[in-house]
């Protein structure tokens, strides 16, 4: 990864519980709320933002991926496409559950690719903003710029709602 951009530290109360109430309490309103009181400045011209994906069965279960949603609002600030770049295509233990880093990093592994629908060269060279909710050890967003970079991406950033 290229770069990270985080809106909040995991420890002040406000990002805590913006996080636990998207994800465990199912509020997808709330991170709109959140967002739209922050303004973006990030001196890119971003060609895409690309949310990390959920497994198919993750999603379907909580209804919303709330990675894209962050996605969608941050595009909108950016006017920039929110683009499902990415497909999750094995279904890892919840990261939270996982005790050290290098847990982290051999449960998501090869977790991710590119979806059929996109080319080499609808990514070869782009610049990409890369955003999911929360950034603790690193390991999706890397696991997820390794693939991009192997498919030509030229740059990509990270977004993070916590870190």
């Amino acid at each position: 990864m290229d770069g990270l951009i985080a809106i909040y530290e995991y420890r002040e109360p406000i990002a805590r519980a913006v996080v636990d109430g998207v994800k465990y309490g199912f509020s997808r309103e709330l991170m709109g709320i959140v967002m739209n009181n922050f303004t973006f400045e990030t001196g890119c011209n971003f060609d895409y933002l690309v949310p990390v994906p959920l497994h198919f069965y993750r999603e379907n279960w909580r209804g919303f991926n709330q990675a894209e949603d962050l996605a969608k609002i941050v595009g909108e600030k950016l006017s920039v496409s929110s683009v499902k770049i990415l497909k999750r295509v094995r279904n890892t233990k919840q990261q939270a559950l996982m005790k050290t880093r290098e847990e982290r990093q051999k449960n998501i592994e090869n977790a991710f690719i590119v979806d059929r629908r996109f080319q080499m060269s609808d990514i070869r060279g782009k610049m990409i903003l890369l955003v999911d909710d929360v950034f603790t050890s690193g390991a999706d967003m890397r696991e997820c710029t390794k693939t991009l970079k192997k498919s030509g991406a030229g740059v990509v950033w990270g977004l993070a709602l916590t870190h």
